[in-house]
């Protein structure tokens, strides 16, 4: 048993994702070649590979970054701008099922279930922010690299009244924030290039990844300043949380 934890901030928030897509591969690694060798049918297996796999989407989402303004820029300039009216039905396939899965959930969970649909093309941009921070944890399963575990952040939260605003644990951004704002500024770039030649049908995919990967990055940017004490009485002395 596995209790749900909740994160208040952006960088307990990673942690938790980095664990979980660490761990998915890790049980794939231990599972897969029996799951290979075994007599299940062909339909079972596959379904096995695309639930214990599915975190090596990131992987894929970290390279598409990379290429997706380097493609715009070539295609422009070799005058293929014809193929940009491929770009938008492209992403709107790759985005439905993703789309879809959130929808049924939101309908199942919460009778204002369409009021929450709003903030469904941000869902989508947090999950392409994340790709940085989870492809780490692909390839530290996939290598054995071991790692500290981190646990999520409670900041002594126990009822809805609580704040967690003045509550600041002691956590450090590192590289991996470094490239998830300047992936976000690279896609700045690449928005105003795309504005300024008229590439409007690559505007919608760009904009997805300049909100994604800047808001994860500034977030954890300034959600991981130094720490204060959780409880700092006056009369006390003040611990601090590591």
């Amino acid at each position: 048993m596995v209790p749900a934890e909740l994160p208040v901030d952006m960088n307990g928030f990673k942690a938790q994702q980095h664990r979980w897509a660490k761990g998915s591969i890790q049980t794939a690694k231990k599972l897969m070649p029996r799951i290979l060798r075994s007599g299940l049918p062909p339909r079972v297996k596959m379904e096995a590979c695309f639930h214990l796999l599915n975190n090596f989407a990131y992987v894929l989402m970290v390279l598409l970054s990379f290429c997706m303004p380097i493609s715009l820029y070539l295609r422009h300039q070799m005058h293929l701008t014809s193929i940009l009216w491929i770009d938008l039905p492209v992403f709107v396939l790759a985005t439905l099922s993703i789309a879809s899965f959130y929808v049924c959930s939101q309908k199942e969970i919460y009778p204002d279930w369409k009021m929450r649909l709003l903030y469904l093309p941000l869902n989508i941009a947090l999950g392409i922010g994340l790709a940085i921070n989870n492809t780490k944890a692909v390839f530290e399963a996939l290598f054995n690299r071991q790692s500290e575990f981190t646990r999520t952040a409670k900041y002594a939260i126990a009822k809805k009244s609580d704040a967690w605003q003045n509550k600041k644990y002691r956590s450090s951004f590192g590289v991996i924030t470094l490239f998830e704002v300047l992936l976000g500024l690279y896609f700045s770039l690449a928005i105003v290039y795309a504005f300024i030649h008229g590439l409007w049908m690559s505007l919608y995919s760009l904009l997805f990844f300049q909100v994604g990967f800047l808001y994860v990055g500034f977030l954890s940017l300034f959600q991981g300043r130094p720490a204060v004490s959780l409880t700092p009485p006056l009369s006390a002395p003040t611990v601090s949380i590591e």
